[in-house]
């Protein structure tokens, strides 16, 4: 498909029609999945040559997305630049490698485990979260899972990370109902 300057457009991963396209879930605060690189490491001088660069990149996906599909894309885009790539030097190469890798995932609103922390908390409020957690990992495995706790995502993981007292309270009051229900089961 040509582009405004009447070149032929790149075969290129284009994280716009995430954004664009969807799929979209408007519960979450980013209703969409998204791609970016955090890391780039290359070089060693302004006048030399870099012999390798990295780029770590992170896909934050909804559970309406396969990420390994993602992932397959970039890797269709990153080896489609190869032919340039061999043409100057053909000892160049692309590889990925997985680092990490969570499942996202969604529990249904009528699950027990929601009505459990609804009555605990004594708030009816649900909504979800574009962060991992290892509330996935039990999801994986078939075991009911909610995220809930004290705090606020926008003060966790930040050198001076807190939790107001307020937060702390809410979290104790909590946990005594939620024993107090155990108890009767």
């Amino acid at each position: 498909m040509p582009s405004k300057s009447g070149a032929a457009s790149s075969p290129a991963f284009r994280t716009s029609r995430l954004r664009e396209h969807g799929p979209f879930d408007p519960a979450y605060d980013v209703p969409y999945t998204t791609v970016h690189t955090g890391i780039i490491h290359g070089g060693t001088a302004l006048n030399i040559v870099p012999r390798d660069c990295t780029f770590e990149f992170e896909v934050r996906h909804l559970p309406l997305d396969d990420p390994d599909a993602l992932v397959a894309e970039v890797r269709r885009h990153a080896e489609s630049l190869l032919p340039a790539m061999h043409a100057v030097d053909p000892a160049t190469g692309v590889s990925i490698e997985r680092l990490s890798g969570m499942r996202g995932f969604e529990t249904d609103a009528d699950a027990a485990i929601v009505a459990l922390c609804r009555a605990c908390a004594q708030h009816e409020g649900m909504g979800k979260v574009s962060f991992g957690s290892e509330a996935a990992l039990f999801h994986a495995a078939g075991i009911a899972a909610v995220v809930c706790g004290p705090g606020r995502i926008a003060q966790a993981h930040q050198p001076d990370e807190w939790i107001a007292v307020g937060q702390l309270a809410q979290c104790e009051a909590f946990m005594h109902a939620l024993v107090q229900r155990l108890a009767v089961a």
